[in-house]
């Protein structure tokens, strides 16, 4: 049961950390984050060039199989506009695992994110933390069964309600490297419970995150909630989602 947790959870963030790579650079506290020249404010304003009209999210989807990591054939990835609306791309992953989507931009960055679904497994929703301007690869959707998520809160001490949401959470640094001794807040807290990664496994314990920089929020209040983290001086941007009952929600905290 141990080893199923582990490696649901290094999943995962490999695929969080994927995406924040190709999503842009850091920036400072008063001009706010870079994604390719675009420029995104504290506030979540975007401002500068616009993107390319046409933007490709390529990555894998996964689930978890006899403790490993497997490749999952015949999900269903749709990438949707936070604004609202219609699913703008859709694809079906291949016997290997992969996918790409094409999203027309209509030459603006794109706010959104990825919704992946199988029969049997709960859907996840993978949010990019900030606007893409450009093609992003390596962007792993996890879509776990039940089971997964029960054994997650083996490890972690809790037991996931059907009414509340799942997130999962990596941090990293302005290098894009996971950020070992950071702490992590969620808005509205409710009931949540905050598991920090220790040697990729939930912890009932641990008070920050390890060099695997890996978070696992159980429990948390549907509808929106923003997370939020700290290490030391730095501050990390705050992403705010929402959290969907029954579903994994997962995104990347950047300074």
């Amino acid at each position: 049961m141990r080893a199923a947790s582990r490696v649901a959870l290094a999943a995962c963030l490999l695929g969080l950390i994927g995406c924040g790579s190709s999503g842009g650079g850091g920036g400072d506290d008063d001009a706010g984050a870079t994604t390719g020249d675009a420029a995104v404010t504290r506030d979540g304003t975007v401002t500068g060039p616009d993107a390319s009209t046409r933007i490709v999210i390529s990555g894998l989807a996964q689930t978890v199989q006899n403790t490993a990591a497997v490749p999952l054939a015949g999900a269903t990835l749709e990438a949707f506009r936070r604004s609202g609306g219609a699913a703008v791309a859709t694809a079906t992953s291949g016997a290997d695992g992969t996918y790409t989507l094409t999203v027309d931009t209509g030459g603006a960055p794109f706010d959104g994110y990825l919704k992946g679904a199988s029969a049997s497994r709960l859907d996840s929703y993978l949010y990019f933390p900030r606007p893409l301007t450009a093609d992003t690869p390596n962007a792993t959707v996890l879509i776990m069964s039940q089971q997964t998520v029960g054994l997650l809160g083996l490890a972690g001490g809790f037991t996931q309600q059907a009414s509340k949401g799942l997130v999962g959470l990596a941090v990293v640094d302005a290098a894009g490297t996971p950020a070992a001794g950071a702490t992590v807040t969620i808005s509205p807290a409710g009931s949540a419970k905050v598991s920090y990664l220790a040697g990729m496994v939930p912890s009932s314990t641990a008070s920050a995150t390890d060099a695997s920089g890996g978070v696992l929020i159980a429990n948390t209040e549907t509808g929106d909630v923003t997370v939020d983290a700290t290490m030391g001086a730095t501050n990390f941007q705050a992403v705010t989602m929402p959290a969907r009952a029954n579903a994994f929600t997962s995104t990347l905290l950047l300074p």
